[in-house]
């Protein structure tokens, strides 16, 4: 588990989403394809929380949860930057 957590500290997972944004879009395309119109979601090994923002965005109450603390952190971050805290639990 150390080694995972230590190839993530390597480098910003949410910057590389924004520089190649193909993976992001078709993994957001198939997740809303799936997706209840409104609900709650585990976003288990979410990382810095890129699909979770965009779900709060859209009204789901969001649970987050990653194995490295760092990247957990980002995404407290970013909910906290982008106002989206109070769609966010636990």
């Amino acid at each position: 588990m150390e080694s995972v957590i230590r190839y993530y500290n390597q480098f910003d997972e949410w910057g590389r989403l924004d520089r190649e944004p193909v993976e992001f879009d078709m993994n957001w395309h198939f997740i809303r394809a799936h997706l209840p119109a409104q609900g709650h979601v585990l976003d288990n090994g979410a990382g810095p929380g890129k699909y979770a923002m965009e779900l709060a965005r859209c009204g789901y109450r969001v649970a987050l949860s990653d194995l490295t603390p760092r990247l957990v952190e980002v995404a407290r971050t970013k909910a906290a930057e982008l106002n989206l805290l109070q769609q966010f639990s636990g």
